[in-house]
């Protein structure tokens, strides 16, 4: 399959560039992670639970690990930089699944969701389609 060129080859780039972003906003409006209205890097550093702190790490860095592999050249970089996704997205899931009660009250639960959320989900998504319209 021939490289496409263009907007196409940095779909991926900004998918992950606004998950790192989205981590730096607030994730929810109330106090749904268990936090009121913190950003990723607020749970991370405070003294709450510790499944909240190890899925906002792995979503971060796995975004950052992505947006590394992007700019170097390595063996089997676009599988690197899908797994990189993978663990950005499990990382995130692990928190929404543990945090926010969805089996109860996905309605209820998605009036509290701040910037922070979609920012990161439309960054997964955007980075998604950029992976599978462009790989190495």
């Amino acid at each position: 399959m021939a490289k496409k060129s263009g907007l196409l080859s940095y779909l991926f780039v900004c998918g992950l560039a606004l998950v790192v972003i989205g981590c730096f906003l607030p994730l929810s409006t109330t106090k749904l992670f268990g936090m009121n209205g913190s950003s990723a890097f607020g749970i991370i550093t405070s003294s709450g639970s510790g499944i909240l702190k190890v899925g906002s790490i792995l979503t971060f860095v796995g975004a950052v690990c992505g947006l590394v592999l992007s700019f170097v050249s390595v063996k089997n970089g676009g599988l690197l930089k899908l797994i990189s996704l993978i663990v950005s997205i499990a990382g995130g899931l692990y928190v929404f699944f543990n945090a926010s009660g969805i089996g109860k009250s996905l309605a209820k639960s998605a009036l509290n969701f701040g910037p922070g959320f979609y920012v990161i989900l439309a960054g997964w998504i955007l980075a998604l389609v950029g992976w599978v319209l462009y790989r190495d």
